[in-house]
């Protein structure tokens, strides 16, 4: 099978980062080859960006905040993703272009249009599946205070949340066929049935 991108999205708390286990698990017995990665900070100057980006003490405007995520986003696909993809390996990316819609579209209110116009310049590859990992802002929020202190984001007010809930919600219904809800609000086995479905599922079309 050609080699896949694949996305996981999500509100802070998720349960992202913790179902990427399960999902490298899925591909080892798949014997695929596949890097892990993740945005912000995934290619060469990532790290930097991330560190500004997430830093409490950073005073951003939601513009720059957007124009720094997608200069992220574009090294991170240069040097990283497409080098990758190219050489047959999958990759498996926490958070990519979602994230900019959700995050600084709904959550920060930036026109859409604009967002999507600034990012149709950098030719950015579209993912083959995305799983978006779904559950209410009250308990992502929780778990996300559970793992310690806070990021810039995880700090913003409920409402910012929501809203970026909802333009996640939302995107998965503009785009059925490659974004996957998972409800990550059901216990650990729960989610990964559902993982293993929609896996099976998908590597039963393309296969």
């Amino acid at each position: 099978m050609k080699s896949k991108f694949i996305t996981l999205e999500g509100i802070e708390g998720s349960g992202k980062s913790t179902n990427l286990k399960f999902i490298n698990k899925y591909l080892d017995k798949k014997n695929i080859s596949y890097v892990n990665t993740r945005e912000p900070g995934g290619g060469p100057i990532g790290p930097k960006l991330r560190s500004l980006l997430l830093n409490v003490d950073s005073v951003i405007s939601p513009e720059v905040e957007m124009l720094l995520m997608l200069s992220d986003r574009k090294d991170h696909v240069d040097n990283l993703i497409l080098p990758n993809l190219n050489e047959d390996k999958w990759v498996i990316s926490d958070r990519y272009m979602d994230s900019t819609i959700a995050y600084q579209g709904g959550g920060r209110q930036i026109d859409l249009k604009k967002i999507l116009a600034t990012a149709s310049i950098l030719n950015l590859p579209e993912p083959s599946l995305t799983l978006l990992f779904d559950l209410p802002i009250d308990v992502a929020l929780e778990r996300a205070k559970q793992r310690g202190n806070l990021d810039r984001f995880e700090r913003e007010p409920e409402v910012f949340h929501q809203r970026i809930r909802d333009s996640y919600l939302s995107l998965s219904k503009l785009h059925p066929s490659r974004i996957k809800v998972i409800d990550s609000s059901q216990s650990k086995e729960d989610v990964e049935f559902q993982l293993l479905e929609t896996l099976n599922l998908f590597f039963k079309a393309n296969g």
